[in-house]
């Protein structure tokens, strides 16, 4: 049996044009909180769900644009939510925005963070 040298995946880093306000979008929309937000870094972090998300601050930073890949999406999260219609209102009074395009679009939604970023609202696994 051999180990492997890693032993954690201690957060996902995401860049953004303003890391405290995107900590704050996502530890509002997970009911997460803020856990730290350092401007002399560019950097902040947020306790989401059991992980870290961590946002630092890009100089010149360029937002993705879904579906298109000319400036790709970089990343995007799943979120499993129990009602999809409250789930959609929820991150909506925060700030997100449901994508033009969506590739299903009946029993989950993309949305759009405040930065562009894609992230998908996904109701219960059906039994």
């Amino acid at each position: 049996m051999t180990t492997s040298p890693v032993t954690e995946l201690l957060s996902v880093c995401i860049d953004t044009s303003d890391a405290a306000r995107l900590a704050q979008f996502y530890a509002d929309l997970t009911g997460g909180e803020v856990t730290g937000v350092y401007p002399e870094y560019g950097y902040a972090s947020a306790s989401v769900l059991g992980s870290t998300l961590n946002f630092q601050t890009v100089e010149g930073y360029s937002a993705p644009q879904w579906p298109g890949q000319e400036h790709p999406q970089q990343f995007h999260l799943d979120f499993r939510v129990p009602d999809l219609d409250t789930a959609l209102a929820h991150a909506t009074s925060l700030g997100a925005t449901v994508a033009d395009s969506q590739p299903e679009g009946v029993t989950w939604r993309v949305m759009l963070d405040p930065d562009g970023h894609p992230f998908c609202l996904c109701p219960p696994q059906e039994q």
